[in-house]
């Protein structure tokens, strides 16, 4: 099989929690931050969310998936995001959380459109650190929150895909 795109659609009903994605988008508008989560809530603002988390997923798989992927069956990878969930600093400080990705993914042959493999509802976390300690550890020490789940979802899929 040969690795020749990614395309990535949200399931209706797709469950969005990114405040980072939120906030960015409030200022682009020239927002401020106590607006962001009302601002978001617009097509628009969802649209530019979901714009975000797909350029990012497409980047990581592309990134994951084009120097394995080498033969003659040319394929595409299909992503049809379920769930994000980046946990805020705040409620990692009081109840603790971590941040997850869930989607489907199908493999599927670019010639004729039919599925070759299908890894359906599978999910990717990306540990965060608890408390105050943690927060400040994690913003010090570790990359983007959304970056890191979805670079954990793009590697167990492509060790997934390279064992089947």
């Amino acid at each position: 099989m040969r690795f020749q795109a990614v395309a990535v659609s949200f399931q209706p009903g797709a469950r969005i929690r990114w405040g980072d994605g939120e906030r960015a988008y409030a200022a682009s508008k020239g927002q401020n931050t106590l607006q962001a989560e009302e601002a978001a809530k617009s097509d628009e603002g969802q649209a530019h969310i979901r714009n975000a988390i797909a350029t990012r997923l497409t980047q990581a798989f592309e990134k994951s998936l084009k120097g394995e992927l080498t033969g003659a069956r040319p394929v595409r990878v299909e992503i049809k995001v379920k769930e994000v969930e980046i946990a805020s600093a705040v409620q990692r400080i009081l109840i603790g959380g971590h941040h997850r990705l869930r989607a489907d993914v199908d493999l599927v042959d670019a010639r004729s459109g039919a599925v070759v493999l299908a890894f359906s509802d599978q999910g990717a976390m990306a540990q965060a650190g608890q408390g105050i300690g943690g927060v400040l550890l994690d913003n010090a020490f570790l990359g983007d929150p959304i970056d890191r789940v979805i670079q954990n979802y793009a590697t167990q899929y492509r060790n997934w895909l390279l064992r089947n």
